[in-house]
């Protein structure tokens, strides 16, 4: 019998409310629970998230990496197949590491197939093909068409962090290049230091194409007289004393330090020789050391060795002086009504063009001057070369070759108070031009084969910039072609 009564009323409530405050704890140890699995759930999705993230980021690393070795692999070989065309070579991959085209060159087959092709043929080179650099391992080989003939066309295989790693980005890259000559885009451009010592112009010629005549040293700019004036930009990839000052009533330009540094060609006599000699045989002279003067060679290009033309140590107003010594030089005096016009190869000694005898009207000449290399071993100055240098003075000179005024293995000395045009004064070591009012009709071109030679100075000139004409010094690599080879 239930009780009755205040009493029991109370009792009642109580185990009631009891009741309600344990189903209520239920619920919320439910709820507790509920919110803890789900927050476990977020916690475990967000760390596959986090890993997947982390994963497809390091595979988009390795992925990019693999593809800038590649790269790496092409602009070494390419680099290789310049210095040996420098000398007269021709580069070619190692056997074990250069493959044949499968097809015609004029039948290129598809991107995936070039891809497979490229694949398989790498997959049977040896362990040594293979380089470190860039950020992991390459293969690179010069591709070879069906009948072994060298072609213009690199292939190169890039794999990062490495060929053997679980995980590695692979890119494949095809490029293909030519040779060029080296058409000037500076009035000036220096590859040691450039000094401006007194009045220097550099100005646009009347009939160039350019929109300005820009100045550039890989090293550093002195320019710090007031004189100066340049149609363009004066940029060096050390120091310039104007930076910053530019543009202003004498430099139209920026004046910028530490400015990417230009590729430079290398400049060298024999690269001209063997590209034009041949070409130009019947108005092209070698004049050598012993005092005579040759031909061309025609087949093996080696100067002075093609028939010999005088024996009498001078010719067409070439004059050899201090033969067999260190000093010898081959001096040209043009006498008033003669030309001689021709290309003129003044073989490991120096050369001398001027003195007294000045010619109103430009003698259309075209001065090549080869150094020998190893001629004064302990001369620092030259790198233990000697010859090779050219000396202007007072005669006027206009270019025979196309492009071609002067070049010279050592240093050109620019003496005169005349004009020279039109086309490049290269030097392979350095230029100082110390006049006091000469004009160049072209542009200025020195690659510091021997920094310890010194730097470059410009005094009292004007160069007349002209950007037309194209100087075969040294015909440089340029890509025409870069694919990435894709396998779909």
């Amino acid at each position: 019998m239930r009780a009755r009564g205040p009493i029991a009323f109370v009792a009642r409530r109580t185990a009631g409310a009891r009741r309600a405050a344990g189903a209520d704890d239920g619920i919320g140890m439910i709820l507790v629970l509920g919110l803890a699995t789900f927050l476990m759930i977020v916690v475990a999705l967000s760390v596959t998230v986090a890993v997947n993230s982390l994963g497809s980021a390091r595979r988009h690393v390795q992925y990019e990496a693999s593809l800038a070795t590649a790269e790496a692999g092409i602009d070494q070989t390419l680099a290789a197949i310049q210095s040996a065309n420098d000398q007269g070579l021709v580069y070619t991959s190692p056997a074990e590491c250069a493959a044949e085209w499968t097809w015609a060159s004029n039948a290129l087959p598809s991107a995936a197939a070039e891809r497979a092709w490229v694949e398989s043929v790498i997959d049977t080179m040896p362990a040594s093909c293979i380089v470190k650099g860039g950020q992991g391992e390459y293969i690179t080989f010069r591709a070879l068409d069906s009948i072994g003939t060298p072609m213009p066309v690199v292939y190169s295989r890039g794999w990062s962090p490495s060929r053997t790693a679980a995980e590695h980005g692979d890119r494949v890259v095809r490029a293909e290049y030519l040779f060029s000559p080296y058409k000037p885009t500076q009035a000036v451009l220096t590859e040691g230091s450039l000094d401006f010592s007194g009045s220097v112009e550099v100005n646009l010629n009347a009939d160039s194409i350019a929109t300005s005549a820009d100045v550039h040293s890989n090293n550093n700019i002195f320019a710090g007289n007031n004189s100066l004036i340049v149609n363009g930009s004066l940029s060096a990839s050390g120091t310039n004393d104007k930076s910053g000052t530019c543009p202003n009533n004498k430099i139209t330009g920026t004046c910028d330090a530490e400015a990417p540094p230009v590729a430079i060609p290398v400049v060298s006599a024999r690269a001209l020789y063997r590209g034009l000699a041949s070409s130009t045989k019947s108005a092209w002279f070698d004049l050598c050391p012993d005092g005579t003067v040759h031909s061309p060679d025609p087949v093996g290009k080696q100067p002075c060795a093609g028939t010999v033309l005088s024996a009498a140590g001078s010719y067409r107003g070439w004059t050899l002086v201090d033969a067999g010594t260190l000093q010898a030089t081959w001096k040209f005096a043009p006498v008033s009504g003669t030309d001689y016009p021709g290309a003129y190869y003044v073989y490991q000694a120096n050369a001398e063009l001027g003195g007294a005898n000045k010619k109103a009207t430009p003698a259309p000449i075209s001065v090549v001057v080869e150094a020998n290399p190893s001629g004064d071993p302990n001369n620092a100055l030259t790198c233990g070369k000697s010859g090779g240098n050219l000396t202007w003075k007072l005669s006027a000179i206009s270019n025979y070759l196309p492009g071609v005024i002067f070049l010279a293995d050592g240093t050109i000395y620019g003496e005169a108070n005349d004009l020279i045009g039109r086309g490049v004064v290269a030097a392979g070591d350095r230029i100082d031009w110390a006049t006091s009012s000469s004009t160049i009709v072209g542009s200025v071109l020195t690659s510091g084969n021997c920094p310890a030679a010194g730097g470059n100075t410009l005094q009292g000139v004007k160069v007349s910039y002209d950007s037309s004409t194209e100087f075969p010094l040294s015909t440089i690599v340029r890509t025409t072609q870069w694919l990435e080879l894709s396998g779909n």
